[in-house]
């Protein structure tokens, strides 16, 4: 079967490196109503773990108060271009926004715990010792009571690349059987539930560091809408 993926000189654009730029407000919504429901409001502290060129930050930095916002963003120009072309620069001295670029999963950078951690389209694009490595930072810098939020592309694991890769393999993806997800969670003391909010492609699972602080069978069933146009 031919590759229909494009080349990697088409992902330059700051909305189509993190997905199909038709999709980019879409996608942004999604992760901000999806945060929302689940309890984020203006005071609390939220981590954009690969925020890209901050598609679901230029919804969630306006939103906050002041130094509640972090990314984490190898890709630093993404961040440039994400301020550039869809915040614009006042924004950062009013909500003082904070940044890193390190690519070893480290989140204590900032010196903070978070109420809310997102990971969109993180772990479709690794394999399970970075997973594994990011929780374990992840639950070290979450607040009590906080939660994570995380999605993963399912499927056979002898499809696409490889799970066992400890390479960022972007734009190629990885998946993943849930077993391994639930496994790896636990083993970074993570409590984890499946979480039905709809998405094109990938699965979202919630996790919590106590199973008690995990969304209520009500709350997540609450979260089965139906699919956005974009899905159907």
């Amino acid at each position: 079967m031919t590759d229909a993926r494009p080349p990697l000189s088409a992902y330059s654009h700051h909305r189509a490196f993190v997905g199909q730029p038709a999709r980019y407000d879409l996608a942004a919504g999604s992760q901000f109503a999806l945060l929302f429901l689940l309890g984020l409001r203006e005071h609390h502290r939220l981590l954009d773990f690969g925020c890209g060129s901050l598609r679901l930050g230029r919804l969630a930095i306006p939103y906050l108060m002041p130094d509640r916002y972090c990314g984490i963003e190898p890709e630093m120009r993404l961040v440039e271009e994400g301020f550039k072309h869809e915040l614009g620069d006042d924004i950062r001295l009013l909500k003082r926004p904070r940044f890193d670029a390190n690519r070893d999963y480290r989140v204590e950078v900032f010196e903070e715990t978070f109420d809310f951690i997102i990971a969109q389209s993180v772990f479709s694009h690794t394999g399970q010792a970075p997973v594994a490595k990011a929780l374990a930072a992840f639950a070290d810098v979450l607040a009590p009571g906080g939660v994570i939020l995380a999605n993963w592309l399912l499927g056979y694991e002898d499809t696409g690349a490889n799970v066992e890769t400890t390479d960022w393999v972007y734009p190629e993806c990885v998946s993943f059987m849930p077993d391994r997800i639930v496994r790896l969670a636990q083993e970074a003391g993570l409590a984890i539930s499946a979480c039905p909010w709809p998405h094109p492609e990938l699965n979202w699972f919630v996790m919590a560091k106590r199973t008690e602080d995990l969304p209520s069978r009500d709350q997540l069933d609450a979260l089965r809408v139906a699919p956005p146009a974009w899905q159907r």
